[in-house]
């Protein structure tokens, strides 16, 4: 594997958003700061959140119990699927509906009790550029099914220029996943943990991120990368019929390349995936 216990890591990169949300008593107290931050004003105080069984749940050689995909119940009456989308996809809103209408199907009962969810949330984070003429799904306010958005690359040029003193904890968690590196090496992000213990807790759940949790997160998401590298190619060779075969297919590949540089997949990897000379892939 490529990386090792010095590389800075990157908490727009699914496995690590996931991890440092579901890694002991520290993870669960950074992911109530989180969704306190995008839900209590519309949805009320998060004391609680419990993460669901879910399909890519793994233990750790520690003992510890993490997730790689994150569903979870509040004690407020919320159901939440939270994903963290690094590339853009034709099929994220459909998918996003699908995932959402699975959630609700699940907890629905045909006698309903005090403690029945209230509202099920499909709240994406995104780590890429949302295209213009894209539709992400939105319900009317009555609805007890709703999508909320955190375009990250939209929102950090705002939270960058406002003074840390008047940073809301949206502010906070949008600085933390947009710009972890740079305020890890400039010390900036001491400051951001000592204001909104959210953070500490989470940058404590990244700081104790073992050889062997990044092995199987790794090996974990590879096989995921790879399936959408193919659709991403085959996306490719669509838009090449309109604007010329190969123009498409190497802009497409491009754009693939520059997102698993920016995972820190090894350069070589990535010429095999998307056939690019490792000559272009370190000018990008």
């Amino acid at each position: 594997m490529a990386e090792n216990k010095s590389e800075i890591l990157n908490p727009k990169t699914d496995w690590v958003f996931k991890l440092m949300f579901s890694k002991g008593e520290e993870g669960n107290k950074a992911l109530i700061s989180f969704l306190n931050a995008f839900l209590k004003e519309t949805y009320g105080s998060i004391r609680k959140a419990d993460i669901l069984n879910t399909e890519l749940t793994r233990e750790s050689p520690n003992g510890e119990t993490y997730h790689l995909d994150l569903l979870v119940k509040t004690d407020n009456g919320l159901i939440v699927n939270i994903e963290m989308q690094q590339f853009w996809k034709n099929s994220i809103p459909r998918r996003n509906q699908l995932y959402l209408a699975r959630a609700v199907s699940h907890f629905l009962k045909k006698q309903p009790q005090e403690d029945d969810f209230l509202y099920a949330i499909g709240l994406t984070v995104f780590g890429c550029d949302i295209p213009q003429k894209a539709k992400l799904p939105l319900m009317s306010e009555d609805s007890v099914m709703q999508f909320i958005y955190v375009a990250l690359n939209e929102l950090i040029g705002y939270t960058m220029s406002k003074d840390i003193a008047d940073y809301t904890a949206k502010d906070f968690w949008i600085r933390f996943l947009s710009n972890y590196a740079q305020d890890k090496q400039s010390g900036m992000l001491k400051k951001l943990c000592a204001l909104e213990e959210g953070l500490k807790m989470a940058e404590a759940t990244l700081f104790k991120v073992t050889e062997e949790e990044r092995r199987i997160a790794w090996e974990l998401s590879t096989q995921h990368y790879y399936d959408i590298l193919a659709d991403e190619r085959a996306e490719g060779r669509e838009e090449g019929e309109a604007v010329g075969l190969e123009k498409g297919i190497h802009q497409k590949a491009l754009e693939t390349a520059k997102n698993l540089l920016d995972m820190n997949f090894p350069i070589g990897t990535i010429s095999k995936a998307t056939g690019l000379s490792e000559a272009e892939i370190t000018q990008l």
